[in-house]
């Protein structure tokens, strides 16, 4: 009797479950990383800082079209912002500005690989037919 208590997982399921997560975790970083931008050049603000914006705002509308609709061409568009997130945040460290310090960048690398790894998991799951 207490096995048919057991609430069993539903695998379809996991998917959403993991895009309800990825949104949730790039929101965390766009959190961390905002501050950190502000602190840029000024002669930046127009150039780096908002392009690093500009592709997180990107990526977050990407996941969301995707929970929304399911259409794997945005999954598939949240990772090349990812992508193209990670190379910025390497050249801000690489220009070594002030703002982006080994920590920092230490910090925003370990949240983009999160980030990547869930990404990764879904894409995974959107090949095998696992996604709605």
């Amino acid at each position: 009797m207490a096995e048919n208590t057991k609430k069993t997982t539903n695998k379809a399921a996991d998917p959403y479950m993991e895009s309800m997560v990825l949104y949730q975790k790039v929101y965390d970083f766009l959190k961390y990383i905002y501050p950190v931008l502000a602190q840029f050049p000024k002669f930046e603000k127009f150039a780096l800082q908002t392009q690093i914006k500009t592709a997180m705002f990107e990526m977050l509308k990407s996941i969301i079209r995707f929970k929304k609709t399911g259409t794997k061409s945005h999954i598939y568009n949240a990772d090349v912002e990812l992508q193209f997130l990670k190379t910025l945040i390497r050249l801000s460290y690489d220009l070594e500005y002030k703002a982006m310090s080994k920590h920092r960048y230490e910090v925003a690398s370990r949240h983009l690989a999160e980030i990547g790894r869930i990404t990764g998991g879904i894409i995974e799951a959107v090949k095998d037919g696992k996604w709605k």
